[in-house]
Order: C-alpha cells, then structure tokens, then sequence
C-alpha cells in the first residue's frame, strides 16, 4: 500500500518559496510524482497559503503573491487529477473533532484541523515546519517527518 503523508500548510508553503526545508518538501513532491507517496491535505491550506503569500508580498519578501499561489493550485489541481494528492475538505465533523486538541494543547483551531484531518486521513506522517505543531502530533502518536 503507497505511504499517506499529510502535509501543513507550513511545509505546503516551502514547495513554491524557496526557504529552508523546500528541498524536504521538493522531495516529497518527486515520490507523489513517481506514485510512491500520496500527499494529502485539508482545502485549509490552499486558503492559509494565500494568506502566507500575501503576507510575504506585504513584507516584501515577494513581489508578487499571485505567482507562488497560481503554481500551488496548478499542481495541486495536477496531483490531485492524477490521484497522487488528496484534498480533504473542512467539515463541521472534522471542526468539532479538533476542538478538543485546541483545548488540551493551547493551539489555534487551524493547527488542531491539521492534526485532526491527519489522524481521520490515516495518514502515516505528519509533516510540518512548526515545532508547537509537530509536539501535539508527537502526543498525539502521530510519526513527525
């Protein structure tokens, strides 16, 4: 069976700008392209990227938020047409699973729906570039890559 791993809007960010970690993610995005790995991820993310991208656009750091974000949606829309990235949308089931997380861990409810949507996925890893978030997936008994 093709290992699931599911990835944060932290690390989904790193693909299409290039900071430390990108060539993790780069990776990660080869083995869904040779069929060895699925990524999946929740519609939150797409949205949350937008907001990165404007947010590094406002800070200069970018010229131009609607590039990084056009790729994302290029190859997402492309992996996910050929089965190789699963997109998980947010549901009121998945919002209400996550609250308890919010409430244990001290973390914001779009952190706790990216831990959540994993754990319903069945997702093998968990893969992010925020140490609060990875420490609540570790207590969660989720593998951190």
């Amino acid at each position: 069976m093709i290992e699931r791993v599911y990835l944060d809007t932290s690390a989904l960010v790193k693909r299409y700008l290039e900071e430390e970690g990108s060539e993790k993610i780069d990776s990660l995005f080869s083995e869904s392209y040779r069929k060895s790995v699925v990524l999946v991820m929740s519609q939150w993310n797409i949205g949350e990227a937008a907001v990165v991208f404007d947010k590094y656009q406002r800070r200069k750091v970018i010229r131009d938020a609607h590039q990084p974000f056009e790729s994302l949606y290029n190859e997402v829309s492309l992996l996910a047409g050929l089965g190789q990235l699963e997109i998980v949308p947010v549901l009121g089931e998945i919002i209400a699973a996550s609250i308890p997380l919010v409430l244990a861990y001290h973390v914001y409810l779009a952190d706790a729906l990216q831990i959540e949507t994993c754990r319903q996925q069945g997702c093998a890893a968990f893969v992010a570039f925020d140490d609060k978030l990875n420490e609540v997936a570790l207590h969660e008994g989720m593998k951190v890559a």
